[in-house]
């Protein structure tokens, strides 16, 4: 191999080395950046969300209405694929009869908080009133995880329960 080609492929090797080094370290800042977003997140999902959503229960129960909070750190599934953490909460107004079971969890009212690392940002689904069949799926809203403060934890609660009981 001549001198020139040994240069030029040197050269083309260095710049390809440079190119993955970055790939590499950027791909590194990214997951750092994600798995501060999915802590984070499980943090405020223990010491904001919940404590609301049971609050918010607890005076439903006391009513008459029952609900169930279902919560889930962010972890593989069967392919490996990492599933982000969330927590929702399920509200079954006296009036529907709807048994408390994960069956009938699809059509009642709720509220979900979901991290999405990807997009470093939470999700929130809603739901307020019980579908009917083919009916609107419910409402997505994102946050910045900074925007996650109580208040604004309860005005979306308080928005699933005004919807469920019509007022």
């Amino acid at each position: 191999m001549n001198e020139e080609t040994k240069t030029r492929l040197a050269t083309l090797l260095d710049r390809y080395d440079e190119e993955q080094s970055g790939t590499t370290l950027h791909a590194q800042e990214t997951q750092t950046t994600q798995d501060a977003l999915r802590t984070s997140f499980g943090q405020v999902r223990t010491a904001v969300i919940r404590p609301l959503m049971e609050d918010i229960g607890t005076v439903l129960q006391k009513r008459g209405h029952a609900y169930t909070i279902v919560e889930k750190d962010a972890s593989p599934d069967a392919p490996g694929t990492l599933q982000d953490g969330m927590i929702a909460m399920y509200m079954f107004p006296s009036r529907s009869g709807a048994p408390s079971t994960t069956r009938a969890f699809g059509h009642v009212p709720h509220i979900a908080f979901r991290s999405d690392p990807y997009w470093r940002r939470i999700i929130v689904h809603t739901r307020n009133v019980t579908p009917p069949y083919g009916g609107l799926p419910g409402e997505q809203r994102e946050y910045a995880l900074s925007q996650m403060t109580a208040a604004l934890v309860e005005k979306e609660l308080l928005q699933v329960v005004e919807g469920m009981l019509h007022t």
